[in-house]
């Protein structure tokens, strides 16, 4: 017979450390684009100076990972509030 042990564990998305936050826009009107920063206010800048448009589609790019919270992190309330997810299918 096989066993197996299963536990729950609380994790969450955040920002890959080893990443910014990238500011991209371009034109809805023409085919200029802004250059990518990491400065969002500096992009909307360059957009409110350069094409002489007033419309424009922005892009916040950013790299996410999941990681683990240890239980001396999480937040009372949050323990509380999370519930294991049980199986109720006929998986194997």
């Amino acid at each position: 017979m096989t066993r197996a042990v299963l536990w729950y564990v609380t994790h969450r998305i955040t920002l890959h450390p080893d990443t910014d936050v990238t500011f991209e826009a371009e034109c809805l009107h023409c085919e200029w684009t802004a250059r990518p920063s990491e400065d969002g206010a500096a992009v909307d800048i360059e957009c409110m100076g350069r094409s002489g448009h007033k419309g424009f589609r922005r892009r916040c790019t950013s790299f996410a990972m999941v990681a683990r919270i240890d239980s001396d992190e999480r937040p009372d309330s949050l323990s509380a509030e999370v519930r294991p997810h049980e199986d109720t299918g006929g998986g194997v």
